[in-house]
């Protein structure tokens, strides 16, 4: 005879259901129960388990759902098996349809190790909706995902429960575990981290309830190649990968979900090189990745002046008509040099629903919450334009801030000249003649004062910069020289104010003309 269990609600666990059961049939304990349902001893703690066939044959006549529709709709067995191929997958199907041949293994999607938060969580919005429309109180499957700490119904922080309960109680419900000491789980996020992380919530959701396949290597690699994380020689920027997804998702969302350097690495290098063997990361990692890389990739976007707001005349020229009220009084970018010019003015407006939207001919689109002549207004930076792509995207790597970003984007740092390097915007600096005798004689002074033993090093030591200028600038007799004053010879050449200096090539050209 089947069991009265409570039917099923969307995207509910098995496990809830089980223990609403238990509480209302005022259950010690679930084991016996769970052993009947699925055929074998099934521990709670097990979220993809064996015996569905089983279950939905006990549970038929209040259920009323096929195993295939128990495993796509109350299991995360879509998620935990995003990065199995198609033979993988269908027989880790075949095998939560079956029972155990042996002793069960412990399948999950929690093969994410490092995470902090172990925990039930739950929605309170979810909880307060529930009530109103008569819904009983449950666990669903997407918010017990590794690394979703927002509702992905609600875009609310979901709590974690932290009362404890007997190590008799199995499957515990919500409304026993929920009480007053339940905290957020992360408390210090800022709006656009949480945006970030409501992003992964979202995308873990649908890739749960789904038969859909992440995007294929290829597809990141293309993705890591628009966002800049690529050199010109075809390496990867891993540092500045690292740094943007700490930068993007918040360090507290990266501690508290475990997403640490090490997975970010892995899970670059199999990326870039398939065939290497290394073990499969977990989707968790492929999510955040594709979630970073997407948002990378449309912030700049190109520049499409918005739609005119039909209260504005048409033809009408903004930069006379609305120079006091629009242009100076909503202000551009606090740096006014570079690539911003006087005449990137403000060439288009509308009307947004916290203020105003304008589009600006350099390809800044700021917004404003209001717009008067009399005082000054601040604006926030929406989105750049191609011109504003790469230095945007330095400053991300930098793991600096928006705010940061905006106030300062053409700052030089050595990471600025090192992608400038590596992308092929370099371009080389010209000494004049003086210049290059100038460092020539300082570098035959240097030599000249140390140790006879260890000549070219010491004086490399004492100034690298004056040698790797010599080395680029003037290679020739750079080589030329340490070649012939090197240690290793016999006989040390004698090295003063009047030693002659062998030409370079320049100047061996200009003699032979």
């Amino acid at each position: 005879m089947a069991i009265a269990l409570f039917s099923l609600l969307s995207g509910e666990t098995i496990s809830s259901n089980i223990g609403r059961y238990r509480d209302f049939m005022s259950l010690k304990t679930t084991l016996p129960l769970r052993e009947r349902l699925f055929g074998y001893p099934c521990k709670p703690e097990i979220r993809l388990p064996s015996g569905i066939d089983h279950l939905a044959a006990e549970a038929r006549h209040y259920w009323q759902l096929a195993s295939e529709a128990i495993i796509n709709g109350h299991t995360e067995f879509h998620y935990a098996t995003l990065t199995l191929s198609e033979s993988q997958r269908e027989a880790m199907r075949s095998d939560m349809l079956k029972l155990p041949a042996g002793r069960c293994s412990r399948r999950s999607a929690c093969g994410w190790s490092g995470e902090l938060v172990t925990r039930f969580r739950y929605c309170e919005d979810c909880l307060s909706e529930w009530k109103a429309k008569g819904i009983p109180a449950h666990w669903m499957v997407d918010h017990q995902l590794p690394g979703v700490y927002v509702c992905f119904s609600h875009s609310r922080m979901v709590k974690v429960t932290n009362s404890g309960l007997s190590a008799n109680v199995t499957d515990p419900t919500v409304l026993e575990l929920k009480g007053r000491a339940d905290e957020d789980v992360l408390t210090r996020v800022s709006w656009s981290e949480r945006s970030a992380i409501d992003d992964i919530a979202k995308r873990s959701a649908h890739y749960r309830m789904s038969n859909n396949n992440l995007p294929s290597a290829a597809a990141y690699r293309e993705l890591l190649r628009d966002a800049k994380f690529v050199w010109a020689n075809g390496r990867t920027d891993n540092h500045a990968f690292v740094a943007c997804v700490l930068n993007h998702f918040g360090h507290e969302y990266c501690r508290v979900a475990g997403l640490d350097r090490q997975k970010m690495i892995v899970w670059l290098r199999n990326i870039v090189d398939p065939g290497r063997d290394e073990n499969a990361s977990h989707p968790l990692m492929f999510i955040a990745a594709e979630s970073l890389l997407n948002r990378l990739c449309a912030l700049p976007g190109s520049f499409v002046p918005s739609m005119k707001h039909p209260t504005i005349a048409q033809g009408t020229d903004l930069n006379e008509k609305s120079e006091n009220a629009v242009s100076d009084g909503v202000g551009k970018p606090p740096n006014d040099e570079g690539l911003y010019r006087k005449d990137h003015d403000c060439r288009d407006c509308s009307r947004a629903e916290a203020g105003w939207e304008l589009a600006r001919s350099c390809g800044l689109s700021c917004r404003s919450s209001d717009v008067s002549p009399i005082r000054k207004i601040h604006s926030t930076v929406m989105a750049y334009a191609l011109r504003y792509r790469s230095l945007v995207c330095i400053g991300s790597a930098d793991d600096a801030s928006g705010q940061a970003v905006s106030q300062q984007p053409y700052a030089v740092n050595a990471r600025f000249l090192r992608w400038a390097r590596n992308a092929g915007f370099w371009k080389g600096r010209n000494f004049s003649r003086e210049e290059i005798q100038c460092m020539r004689d300082r570098w035959c002074s240097l030599v000249s004062s140390t140790q006879p033993n260890s000549r070219i090093t010491s004086a490399h030591r004492m100034d690298p910069k004056l040698y790797r200028a010599l080395q680029q600038y003037d290679h020739d007799w750079f080589v030329e020289f340490n070649f012939t004053n090197r240690t290793c010879r016999r006989r040390l050449s004698l090295i003063g104010p009047k030693s002659k200096i062998p030409p370079s090539g320049e100047e061996m050209g200009a003699t032979a003309r």
